[in-house]
């Protein structure tokens, strides 16, 4: 009770020391936690010695427990159906070759081979906790790279939970390893049947208010807890299949609010623990830790952006979301404990772990920056480019097609408007050239891309791109061309107005808008 009592403190002063100077909370609570290991008031059970004590065990797990039920909630394979191909295949790629680098660097680091798959595995994953959180807070959740981003951390986490039953059942042989994954296979079976027939039924029916809601949500959750405990499967399984059940739309915006307290106190309690279980490591265990951080966050960035061209997505979108994927993951700490538990891992090799998870989870909000992409977006070698031949001019210029932009492009062609659009989703360009409407595939917010389009000479150019930022710099770079954006909330049309746009704040009436403004403006008509 002591130790709950001290992690309670600790965590209540790291979370409003985070507030007040305006930092990451993960990395502020687990300074928290290490201070809190210098005290000398941790209960022996606590550090870590020759083995990791049985406390830190409790408390560890009890945390991620909820914390992976809560990105189970998240993880809805819906929203990245429409790019699946891309999303495989940038999940395959990374998590196959970052393990494999990480497997390398750990043997060339003297570990041994069995150890190295663990540090391979841990290194491979990427936080679905910390890249949620970043994209909720740059409201960017429904972008084409936040939704590819979604499904690659969906698929990691399936995998790194696969690869936690096979290692956690590796010395019993072959046989104990099939049976283990096929147990899981059932236990998947049943969470995806809930979540597509049981669980949303239920709720139309019976309708519960806040508080039954949240007994649904634990019941459920201590439900495939208990399955996995009872089959000998990692907890974290049966969390993560939990979740999963609660994943579909608009179950998950309705539980997501009865889970936000939640997880946040027990990514306190989980990030103090993992603080106060690491103390303060010797130097030369924080060098190693550098070693395999910088390894995640130069080859993740531009192994991902590649693929992810390669596969539809824009320059630009595929920095973005190697950036945000590159630091390892939650599991990976439950990765690294099950292997010290096991015999497998040595308590210095999952310091290290945890020391690089630390890392890498504290460097994401810098990283996940969008100054950083333009930065790099430079030095990219393989952007795509068409050669529209002569760059056009009096012409009305779209910039993001999206659900809407037929709505658009239709009454424009009629009055016998010259139109040009620019989009970076390839299936976009495709319905686009089989219409024949001409078209430049790219990101409408590169100058480079806008020089192309004719931006400075076009006579209106509809910027109809999801973030605010991008119309801004559209303005700025077209310096007088009238510029109508789209935007979602009153905060972001006045900005567009004080920038020198005109703001449409309803996108289902956009059309008509345009056309009205359009009628209306006489430097337009001439």
């Amino acid at each position: 009770m002591t130790a709950f009592a001290l992690l309670l403190a600790f965590a209540a002063a790291a979370y409003g020391l985070a507030r007040l100077l305006r930092l990451p909370s993960v990395p502020v609570l687990i300074g928290a936690g290490m201070s809190l290991g210098l005290t000398g008031l941790v209960p022996k059970e606590f550090g870590l010695g020759n083995a990791v004590g049985e406390g830190a065990i409790h408390v560890l797990e009890l945390g991620l427990v909820f914390l992976v039920f809560a990105s189970g909630v998240e993880l809805n394979p819906q929203r990245f159906k429409r790019f699946g191909k891309a999303v495989v295949w940038v999940a395959a790629v990374q998590f196959s070759l970052a393990m494999g680098v990480g497997y390398l660097c750990a043997v060339m680091m003297g570990v041994g081979k069995l150890e190295a798959v663990y540090m391979g595995g841990g290194l491979a994953a990427s936080s679905t906790l910390v890249v949620l959180r970043h994209l909720q807070a740059r409201k960017a959740m429904f972008e084409p790279y936040a939704r590819v981003v979604t499904g690659v951390l969906l698929l990691q986490d399936v995998a790194l939970v696969l690869l936690i039953i096979v290692l956690s059942r590796v010395d019993g042989g072959g046989w104990d390893v099939g049976k283990g994954l096929w147990e899981a296979g059932v236990m998947g079976g049943i969470a995806w049947v809930a979540q597509r027939f049981v669980i949303p039924k239920l709720v139309l029916r019976f309708k519960p208010d806040e508080e039954n809601l949240l007994l649904w949500l634990v019941a459920v959750l201590l439900g495939f807890v208990g399955v996995a405990s009872w089959l000998g499967l990692p907890l974290i399984a049966g969390a993560f299949a939990g979740g999963f059940v609660f994943s579909a739309f608009p179950l998950n915006g309705l539980v997501r609010g009865q889970l936000s307290s939640l997880v946040d106190f027990f990514q306190a309690m989980f990030f103090v623990a993992l603080g106060a279980l690491l103390g303060v490591p010797e130097a030369g265990l924080w060098l190693q830790a550098a070693a395999y951080s910088l390894v995640v966050i130069v080859v993740t960035p531009p192994l991902v952006a590649l693929v992810a061209e390669w596969r539809g997505l824009n320059a630009r979108a595929g920095i973005e979301s190697g950036l945000l994927l590159a630091q390892t993951s939650e599991y990976s700490l439950l990765l690294g404990l099950g292997g010290v538990t096991l015999g497998h891992v040595s308590p210095d090799n999952f310091s290290i772990l945890a020391l690089t998870t630390v890392i890498t989870m504290a460097a994401t909000p810098f990283l996940g920056r969008e100054e950083v992409a333009n930065f790099l977006l430079r030095f990219h070698p393989l952007r795509k480019r068409k050669d529209l031949g002569e760059t056009p001019q009096g012409h009305v210029l779209i910039l993001g097609f999206g659900a809407a932009g037929m709505w658009v492009l239709k009454p424009l062609l009629a009055q016998g408007e010259k139109v040009l659009v620019v989009d970076d989703d390839a299936v976009v360009c495709g319905s686009l050239a089989k219409k024949n409407v001409p078209f430049l595939r790219g990101d409408g917010a590169e100058e480079e891309v806008l020089a192309k389009a004719g931006a400075r000479d076009a006579k209106l150019v509809i910027a109809s791109m999801r973030r605010v930022g991008d119309a801004l710099t559209v303005l700025k770079y077209v310096k007088g061309v009238p510029v109508v954006a789209r935007v979602f909330e009153e905060e972001d049309a006045e900005k567009i107005r004080l920038a020198g746009g005109v703001p449409v704040m309803n996108s289902m009436a956009a059309a008509d808008t345009f056309m009205a403004w359009l009628d209306a403006n006489d430097r337009v008509k001439s």
